[in-house]
């Protein structure tokens, strides 16, 4: 999702996960003084060798500062190469331990703030408007929440375990080797500052190339995300090989940014190895005219040559590590495209609360548009006295389901204003305003899960025997029961295992858990075989009882009882009176019942909304 030149600066970026790692500075500090104190064991790694040349074999006295610790090389000469054996493998012991354990607090920090980043992206992406999440496609966010912020966590570790600690080695070396002989030191690390400019030219190549493949790689499923939802349309028109060839085109397309991203880095690595190793064969010359000249012992020359492929391992890892800091860098750019898009709909800063409610809803000459200069709705005004069932009739495109979405404040009008009880829903908490409001959708979304907590799942905190009691309040009690496990059949994603009126019977329960003032029924019946239908109807009855109703419909003869019916031509209200009257009016509702609009599913209307 492209920024545009305008949009302010993204929220989140790598600098920003400080403020998800600062809960964490125990685990960060006892990972940080891990990674000094190995630093200070590579440091003095190279030591016992440099006393076991110039001493043991040499026979060299040992400083001054360690005579009095360790047995004398001239008499003692076997002891000495014992102790100095041991001391090696305690260091290197050391190394591995202080190697594990910072290793290992850094990789639970990574997690942790990944798992904060998560929910905090999570719990944003519930609060954008609908009209983001109609734009935006499903697999691209799915891989957000899931590649991207992987990547941020293998970030952490890699800069923790690597950076931090290579970077403490680096200096501690450079500084021990300009004390001993700072002629030999300058010609070690010399070619650091040529390392320094290639990686960072380098690293601003790896970006592009990541941002690119990470682009490809949301796309692609997004399109799988796609297929998989329709496959019963794919494979009932055969489209099976149409969407493999368009699923490898899309796939070659996400291989082939991936490639080349993995090439740019694996091209840096050798290029890092042969700076380092023609560095490591000017230092070895150079050193070893030193001990020829007696400027230096030949334990110091392996001090030297130690540091200087101690130099060279963290100089490869960073390499490696301009790879994970431009993924991780085009992660955080995808994340922060995400955390810098505001909801649309936000409560007012003096919001009320709804504590109660009538169901008085009015329409006061309300247009609105999804986009500007097209509108969808024209000048729109009408009320609803609390307890009335009206009805939304037209064709299909005329802008019913688009005026119900104002109810719950899923859009806002461009012009005029929508009110419940008088007041202005914008002023009203949103939170307030929706737990009023039930819906029955055309499509009964259901989730993975047994059948009450699918119901439950109408009001917060619910249980089986609310949800029990919902479904007895709406008369489907003998149908759950009669399912394999009654209230406890688990159902599959979006409502798999159960026919169509059997999921639209669940979702009317849960409507009646809810317990609102207002239901909005958007083509609840459609699709549905006159038996199912029937049976839908019924709970429906229940369900609207007593309650302020909005009810679109396509089959006329389902709505032909409600108090009002309103009929929508085009954005706008053509006509508005009870059945009986419109029909003798003519008109437009006159022509949709004569073209089959109320032909019936079944052979008894009485129990329609």
């Amino acid at each position: 999702m492209a920024r545009s030149a305008n949009q302010s600066p993204s929220p989140f970026s790598l600098w920003g996960l400080r403020r998800f790692l600062r809960p964490h500075s125990v685990a960060l500090s006892g990972a940080a003084l891990a990674m000094t104190m190995r630093a200070m064991v590579l440091l003095v790694l190279p030591w016992p060798l440099k006393f076991v040349v110039d001493s043991v074999i040499s026979q060299k006295p040992l400083p001054i500062w360690l005579a009095g610790f360790l047995p004398d090389p001239i008499v003692h000469r076997v002891a000495l190469l014992d102790v100095l054996g041991i001391t090696m493998l305690l260091f290197a012991v050391a190394d591995s331990a202080l190697a594990y354990i910072g290793g290992r607090w850094l990789l639970r920090v990574g997690q942790r703030a990944v798992f904060d980043i998560r929910r905090l992206l999570f719990a944003h992406l519930q609060r954008l408007s609908l009209a983001f999440h109609r734009r935006q496609k499903s697999g691209d966010l799915m891989a957000r929440l899931g590649g991207d912020i992987q990547t941020l966590q293998d970030f952490v570790v890699s800069m923790g375990t690597g950076l931090f600690a290579h970077l403490l080695t680096i200096v501690g070396m450079a500084g021990i080797m300009l004390a001993i002989d700072w002629r030999y030191a300058l010609v070690v690390i010399a070619a650091v500052p040529l390392l320094l400019v290639i990686t960072q030219r380098h690293t601003r190549r790896l970006k592009q190339a990541f941002r690119l493949a990470r682009r490809k790689e949301g796309e692609l499923w997004s399109m799988a995300q796609e297929i998989i939802v329709g496959i019963p349309v794919v494979q009932a028109y055969g489209r099976e090989s149409f969407e493999e060839g368009r699923f490898r085109e899309h796939a070659e397309e996400s291989l082939d940014a991936a490639l080349e991203a993995n090439e740019l880095q694996m091209r840096f690595t050798p290029l890092i190895g042969g700076l380092v190793a023609a560095a490591v064969g000017v230092a070895v010359w150079y050193g070893a005219s030193q001990v020829l000249a007696g400027h230096i012992t030949t334990g110091e020359l392996l001090v030297f040559l130690a540091y200087l492929r101690g130099m060279a391992a963290p100089l490869r890892q960073f390499a490696k590590l301009a790879g994970t800091f431009s993924k991780a860098t085009v992660a955080a750019e995808r994340l922060g495209d995400i955390f810098a898009e505001e909801p649309d709909i936000r409560d007012a800063p003096d919001a009320i609360h709804l504590s109660s409610c009538a169901g008085a809803l009015e329409f006061r000459s309300v247009s609105f548009g999804y986009r500007p200069n097209e509108s969808v709705l024209k000048d729109i005004s009408f009320r609803v006295d609390p307890g009335q069932t009206v009805a939304l009739v037209g064709t299909t495109g005329a802008g019913k389901s688009t005026l119900v979405s104002l109810v719950p404040r899923f859009h806002d009008p461009v012009e005029g204003r929508v009110l419940l009880d008088g007041h202005d829903l914008r002023d009203l908490q949103l939170t307030s305003l929706r737990n009023r409001i039930a819906l029955v959708l055309q499509e009964a979304l259901l989730f993975h899960g047994t059948v009450w907590e699918n119901i439950a799942y109408g009001r917060a905190g619910a249980g089986r025997e609310e949800a029990i009691t919902a479904a007895r309040a709406v008369g489907i009690h003998d149908l759950v029961e009669g399912l394999r496990d009654g209230y406890d059949t688990r159902i599959g994603e979006r409502g798999g295992g159960l026919s169509g009126g059997q999921r639209q019977c669940l979702s009317i329960a849960r409507a009646m858990l809810r317990d609102a003032s207002i239901v909005i029924l958007d083509e609840p019946t459609s699709g549905l075989d006159a038996f199912s239908e029937r049976r839908v109807l019924e709970a429906l009855n229940r369900l609207t009882i007593g309650r302020t109703t909005l009810v679109i419909a396509h089959r006329l003869a389902t709505i032909a009882k409600a108090d009002r019916i309103l009929v929508v031509d085009h954005g706008r209200i053509v006509q508005d009176g009870p059945h009986a009257q419109l029909l003798a009016q003519g008109g437009h509702y006159a022509e949709l019942w004569q073209q089959g609009y109320h032909t019936p599913s079944m052979s008894t209307t009485q129990e329609a909304v």
